[in-house]
């Protein structure tokens, strides 16, 4: 274990020029006015750093330490000290402020040395004194039962549990203090106060070999004078004359530091009996401390999922479902017992909750959750009753551009006069707009079949060859073949009205130079095709020009009008978007 280094000074800045010094990890102190015993015992291991101004205040028991002593040359004290060997080393005010670095290792090896040849030969010298016979010194069972109920009201929290024990450690130890070394994540560190050792400290691996009670009067470990001296040099650091060790299977989970008897006299027998009992009952109060802490947290943070989170509800084999709990969770939990199986309802109309349930496998039981979803539920009504109404507009508006184009002419065919003649022009006219009524009714019954398609395996790429061949565009396509769940007939049927109603919107191109392209993007269940229409001036109602919000609505035909909807069946859209070309009209098609 690291060195004590005694900073002896009055003269504070030079105290702290010194302690900038020290290696890291070394433990200073600065001597102060009765601040030291007047002896310490053998096994203490220090280096005082001495000022010549401060050497008559430096206590006895610290001129048997090896020292570095700080003053000025060819000066009295400092050329005495030099000649009575008072030092192991001698610096000058201004050597100190730099050299002592240098030094302070080598003194430090030495008074690890000097003091373990002290306490070997202390050892060697003294004869093992009689043990004084065990005191019965009953505990009042008054004062251990009060402790008990204390140490268990305070479980939930550390410290007050701490304070329960050092209290009992004066009533069942007669100890006149104590402190608790716990163990953390890179040592040992006390309840009170800044003292900590580290984990690789050598008394650490002595406590785990020999987990026992060590008295600083008797020391009864094994010979091993490394871990005696740091043993030893914790005891006077602390002020404490007895050790017990709390450890759990050969881990050292912490240390009691306990002072002396607040009679006076030596811990005898009874009271290391006593003191491992404590250590013992110690070690499971701050196990279920921990656990007790845990709870509180869980069982608050479930009062907190109460109020906010879905309901929740675990039912053993045989236990039935609370009173508070909706019908359609009973009503599920029974289906899920009688199928063995995950049974889930959404919310409707009908009932406004989401819930699920299924069975635990560990015991046999029942798990449920549930949500209260009924504003979801009327904003579901909300969004299909808006887009009914945009679906009814839509188609409104389609069949009334489709009928008034058609019926301009056969109203004026209406009104000519009996035996009056009909122009030729006027008589193709209508022929043409009966076709596109006919048309009309097609694209109309075609509609009405939509609910009864039955889809397939269908390659998109030759359903875009076939398009190609039939109107003459050209197409592009990949060698891998891009094959979806889907209708050849509703696809076919799209990409043809699409194609044609662009080339119908540009009299003066026509189909010419229009381009369709083929592509395809996932695997598996994400597999998707994407197809580009690209060419000069498209124009695609609805499409392109992009629709303007608060703008009159431009639905011209009723094909396109199916094509958008065949698409949404295949979970596709259609929109406008940049190429490199110029604006291209993009789709998107998946599986059915």
């Amino acid at each position: 274990m690291p060195t004590l280094v005694i900073l002896a000074t009055p003269d504070t800045a030079l105290a702290d020029a010194w302690e900038r010094q020290l290696p890291p990890g070394r433990i200073a102190l600065r001597l102060a006015a009765q601040s030291f015993p007047a002896g310490t015992a053998p096994g203490f291991a220090a280096v005082v750093v001495l000022d010549a101004v401060a050497e008559s205040t430096l206590p006895a028991s610290l001129a048997r330490c090896p020292t570095i002593f700080v003053g000025e040359p060819r000066s009295l004290p400092f050329e005495q000290a030099r000649m009575a060997g008072r030092a192991r080393a001698y610096l000058s005010y201004d050597e100190s402020a730099t050299r002592l670095r240098e030094l302070l290792p080598l003194v430090e090896e030495l008074a690890e040395k000097q003091t373990l040849v002290e306490m070997l030969v202390d050892k060697a010298r003294r004869a093992d004194p009689p043990r004084p016979l065990a005191r019965p010194g009953p505990v009042d069972s008054a004062e251990l039962w009060d402790f008990l109920e204390a140490a268990v009201e305070n479980l939930e929290s550390r410290e007050r549990l701490m304070a329960e024990f050092r209290r009992a450690s004066r009533h069942l130890l007669r100890a006149s203090h104590a402190v608790f070394f716990l163990r953390e994540t890179d040592g040992f560190r006390a309840d009170r106060g800044t003292s900590f050792f580290a984990v690789d400290d050598p008394m650490v691996a002595f406590f785990e070999t020999h987990p026992a009670v060590i008295d600083g009067n008797n020391w009864d470990g094994p010979a091993d004078p490394v871990a005696e001296l740091a043993v030893r040099n914790r005891l006077a650091l602390w002020g404490a004359r007895l050790l017990v060790p709390v450890h759990d299977n050969g881990r050292l989970l912490g240390l009691i530091a306990l002072g002396v008897r607040d009679d006076g006299q030596a811990y005898d027998e009874n009271d290391r009996v006593r003191a491992v009992f404590y250590a013992r009952l110690l070690r499971h109060f701050l196990t279920k401390s921990v656990q007790f802490s845990r709870l509180n947290a869980v069982a608050d943070q479930a009062g907190l999922g109460a109020k906010y989170l879905p309901g929740t509800l675990v039912l053993g084999p045989n236990e039935n479902a609370p009173r508070h709990v909706p019908l359609v969770v009973r009503d599920l939990i029974g289906q899920v017992r009688r199928t063995r199986e995950v049974c889930r309802v959404a919310p409707s109309p009908e009932q406004p909750f989401r819930a699920c349930a299924g069975m635990v496998v560990e015991t046999g039981g029942v798990w449920a959750f549930w949500q209260e979803a009924s504003s979801e539920v009327h904003e579901n009504e909300m969004r299909e009753r808006l887009g009914r109404r945009a679906l009814l507009r839509d188609l409104a508006l389609t069949l009334s551009h489709e009928l008034g184009n058609a019926l301009v002419s056969l109203a004026t065919f209406r009104h000519a006069k009996p035996g009056e003649t009909v122009p030729l022009a006027l008589v193709e006219t209508v022929r043409s707009d009966i076709a596109k009524l006919q048309a009309l009714n097609d694209h109309l019954a075609l509609m009405q079949t939509l609910h009864e398609i039955e889809p397939g395996e269908v390659d998109v790429r030759e359903v875009a060859q076939t398009l190609a061949e039939s109107l003459g565009v050209r197409v592009e396509v990949g060698p891998d073949p891009v094959v979806l769940k889907a209708s050849r007939k509703l696809l076919e049927f799209a990409l043809t009205a699409l194609v044609r109603t662009v080339g119908e919107n540009r009299p003066d191109h026509g189909l010419r130079e229009l381009a369709l392209k083929v592509r395809s993007t996932g695997t598996g269940p994400e597999l998707t095709a994407l197809l580009s229409l690209k060419g000069k001036n498209l124009e695609l109602e609805g499409i392109l020009p992009e629709p303007v919000n608060g703008a009159v609505p431009n639905q011209g035909r009723i094909g396109v009008f199916l094509a958008k909807e065949i698409l949404r069946l295949h979970n596709g859209e259609i929109h406008a978007g940049p190429g490199l070309e110029g604006t291209e009209i993009l789709i998107t098609i998946r599986k059915w």
